[in-house]
C-alpha cells in the first residue's frame, strides 16, 4: 500500500465545501421568506373576512331571536357577547383591532361590520378596511 505524507486517513468536509453548502442554505432560506412574506398578510385578509362572515350570522340569529329588531349601533357588537348569544368574548381582528359595526342604509343588509384593516385607520368600512360587504 502507497501512503501519501501530506494526505491523512481521515474523512470530513474542507472549510471551502461546508461555507458553500452553508452560503446554498442561506439563499434558499432568504428567497422563501421572501415569497411567504406576501402570503401571510393575505392569510390574515381572510382570517379577517371569515371573522366577518361568523359576525353577520350572529347579527342575523339575534335579530331572528328579537322578533326583527336590529342591532343598534350603541349596543354594538357587545350585544352579542355573553352565554347562549353567540360569542363568548369578541374577536379581534388579525391586526389586533376590534370589528366595528355601524348602521348602513346603502347596505343590502343594513348594516356594516369591518375591520379597520392594516393600517389601523377608520376608514367606516372603505378604503383598505375590510367590510362584510
Amino acid at each position: 500500500m502507497k501512503r501519501y505524507p501530506y494526505r491523512s486517513f481521515s474523512s470530513g468536509f474542507t472549510l471551502i465545501e461546508i461555507m458553500l453548502v452553508v452560503g446554498i442554505i442561506t439563499v434558499l432560506m432568504g428567497s422563501a421568506i421572501f415569497m411567504l412574506t406576501g402570503n401571510l398578510e393575505f392569510a390574515k385578509e381572510q382570517r379577517a373576512r371569515g371573522d366577518l362572515q361568523a359576525m353577520v350570522t350572529q347579527i342575523r340569529m339575534y335579530e331572528m331571536k328579537s322578533g326583527g329588531v336590529a342591532l343598534t349601533e350603541s349596543q354594538g357588537l357587545q350585544a352579542l357577547v355573553g352565554k347562549g348569544k353567540g360569542f363568548e368574548q369578541l374577536p379581534k381582528d388579525p391586526w389586533g383591532q376590534d370589528y366595528k359595526y355601524k348602521i348602513d342604509s346603502s347596505s343590502a343588509k343594513g348594516f356594516r361590520v369591518y375591520s379597520m384593516g392594516p393600517d389601523r385607520k377608520d376608514d367606516s368600512g372603505k378604503g383598505d378596511d375590510i367590510s362584510s360587504n
